[in-house]
């Protein structure tokens, strides 16, 4: 694995154009429960039950259900960035990597620092307003302190929601998400097992321009065999890697 650390800092030296695409697996070395690990809510409630309730239609027709489904499931623990979410924040600092595309929903790259972040899944920490001509963004603080089974935009009285993309709904800055990754010259694939789409069409797209790509993950991906090079995260960390990487790039 050393010898592929190696490999892996010197590549992102010499392109000096590096995208970070992050999925799960990053979060949960911070804390957050993966929806589909195995004591996740998928796994424990059934998965065409949760899609069937965190989708946009059932939102609209049952606001009331979903809202009782979402207090008691979507409850994120408070947690801090991870290392690894701290590393990316500094290397996107010293032009080491360009951006981050996440599918996450718990905000932390931009808590540790990232700027350039493409949420495709939203932002679970802010609500929205549905009111397309009012649209006010609120945060979660308002959410909570909020008594109203189905809470409501204290500006126009329409419903708000969470500010992430329920089934049904298209993902955020599609285009943009998709550029940031296509004009990598290398891709570093980060906690995914890229079996969700869109991005992992976008992911699948660059593979096809003869690009370099570098996984690293807790067990297989799709796409492991256009990997140029494939970390499994053991008995370590992300964390733990990208802090190799980052002391090679310090040399």
């Amino acid at each position: 694995m050393a010898d592929m650390i190696e490999q892996i800092a010197n590549l992102m030296r010499l392109t000096q154009n590096a995208v970070v695409v992050t999925g799960a697996g990053i979060s949960t070395e911070a804390g957050i429960p993966d929806f589909r690990g195995d004591k996740g809510i998928y796994r424990q409630l059934g998965e065409d039950r949760v899609m069937r309730i965190i989708n946009i239609d059932f939102f609209k027709a049952h606001p009331d259900q979903f809202y009782s489904f979402y207090r008691q499931y979507f409850k994120f623990p408070e947690v801090e960035p991870s290392p690894a979410h701290k590393i990316l924040a500094r290397l996107e600092e010293q032009g080491m990597i360009k951006g981050v595309v996440t599918q996450n929903i718990d905000n932390l790259h931009q808590q540790a620092g990232s700027r350039n972040v493409i949420a495709v899944h939203g932002n679970a920490e802010e609500f929205i307003c549905m009111n397309s001509h009012c649209q006010k963004i609120y945060d979660h603080e308002y959410f909570a302190d909020n008594t109203e089974t189905v809470p409501h935009c204290s500006a126009c009285g329409a419903v708000i929601k969470p500010n992430v993309v329920l089934f049904g709904e298209n993902i955020n800055n599609y285009i943009g998400a998709r550029q940031l990754i296509l004009d990598a010259r290398l891709l570093i694939v980060i906690g995914s097992s890229l079996t969700v789409y869109p991005l992992a069409g976008f992911v699948n797209e660059f593979c096809t321009l003869a690009k370099d790509l570098v996984i690293i993950n807790k067990g297989p991906t799709q796409l492991d065999y256009a990997a140029r090079y494939k970390l499994d995260v053991g008995v370590g960390s992300t964390g733990e890697i990208l802090e190799e990487i980052y002391r090679k790039l310090q040399r």
